[in-house]
């Protein structure tokens, strides 16, 4: 007879929690009793495992393949898992420091991540030392012993998101989990892991609007800092993580980040201060290959309170600025990479969460 049991969505859950050695599970009894961080998540797809699966017809065995001459091979492989959730002070933080391997701590306590080709780690392996460089423990919940935990588990890639008509303009975060620990071993990722799920902290709820914004400027090398009406602003931060060598069951022994680059687009309303004439010709910004400094400041600007975030970015266009026309007037969209500029860092976000890294 058929399991009528139905598992819904809202059953499932997945928690992160730092990693003191690379790769290590952080509990691996079997019962694992960690205090995963609950990721704030509607949906949590389940980590895929690409690994080596290769059915082959060999010479001599006929016209139908053998199920015998099937290779899987786990060794060499890695785990990915995508993820979007909105962000909460913790979560953008902690994702910044997963993605850009770098965080400076400050008052009680503002985080900061730049990508500015000096600070960020260019690889992680062994020992883990204040949280520094960043991996995690990851904790797939479905049901009791029917849980996959992955280990040396960092952000490939992270997408993060502001649209004054989408979510209430409650900021979004979005990306790809990445582990080149694709061997299933009692020590790290595992299978069928019984997680103590009351041991979880709970998601948070507190979140971060881009309706409060109240800095929005750009400010090009020949002319004053203007202010735009902003519709959204999407960055891409990634990382190119690579897997390097291999321990005695085929998992990694550390990564490579070889090169951090950040990508994204400026949706911003057509007016005097952004248009096509001489003074502020956003087209002629791009012809002229002109650097930018965008500034967008969520809150007063100091980032002391929870809810707070500054993003400083040195851009470039990397396209002719296209238009977003609709009822509510038009717009440009503005598709830039940012770049280091002099000693100017490409990129840096800062956010308050009252937590140190090590907490995470």
């Amino acid at each position: 007879m058929a399991d009528t049991r139905v598992l819904p969505i809202s059953s499932v859950k997945y928690g992160l929690k730092a990693e003191t050695s690379f790769g290590t599970g952080l509990d691996s009894s079997g019962a694992d009793g960690t205090a995963y961080l609950t990721q704030p998540v509607v949906q949590a797809q389940k980590p895929t495992f690409n690994i080596q699966r290769e059915s082959r017809l060999l010479s001599g065995r006929g016209s139908v393949k053998n199920a015998a001459d099937t290779v899987v091979n786990t060794r060499g492989g890695t785990v990915t898992m995508p993820f979007e959730m909105l962000a909460t002070p913790r979560t953008l933080a902690q994702h910044m420091l997963l993605v850009g391997q770098e965080n400076g701590q400050s008052g009680s306590i503002a985080h900061e991540m730049e990508i500015d080709g000096s600070s960020n780690n260019k690889s992680i392996g062994g020992t883990i030392t204040s949280g520094l460089p960043h991996s995690c423990n990851l904790a797939y919940y479905t049901a009791a012993n029917e849980g996959i935990k992955v280990c040396g588990v960092i952000v490939s890639d992270l997408t993060i998101s502001g649209d004054v008509a989408a979510n209430g303009g409650l900021i979004s975060l979005s990306g790809n989990y990445y582990s080149g620990f694709s061997a299933p071993v009692s020590t790290s990722t595992a299978l069928e892991t019984n997680f103590t799920i009351a041991n979880w902290a709970d998601a948070e709820t507190t979140y971060i609007n881009v309706l409060d914004a109240d800095t929005r400027t750009l400010d090009a090398d020949d002319r004053t800092e203007l202010t735009f009406i902003m519709k959204s602003f999407n960055f891409n931060i990634s990382n190119g993580v690579n897997r390097v060598g291999f321990d005695t069951n085929g998992n990694a022994e550390a990564y490579v980040f070889p090169e951090y680059v950040v990508t994204g687009d400026l949706t911003i309303k057509y007016d005097n201060q952004f248009n096509y004439l001489a003074t502020n010709n956003v087209i002629q910004d791009f012809l002229d290959g002109d650097t930018l400094s965008l500034a967008i400041k969520i809150g007063d600007g100091t980032v002391s309170s929870e809810g707070e975030m500054n993003i400083a970015a040195e851009i470039q266009y990397t396209g002719d600025p296209s238009q977003d026309i609709s009822e509510a007037g038009i717009f440009h969209t503005l598709p830039f990479e940012c770049v280091q500029n002099a000693s100017t860092e490409a990129f840096k976000i800062t956010t308050f969460k009252n937590e140190a890294v090590t907490a995470w």
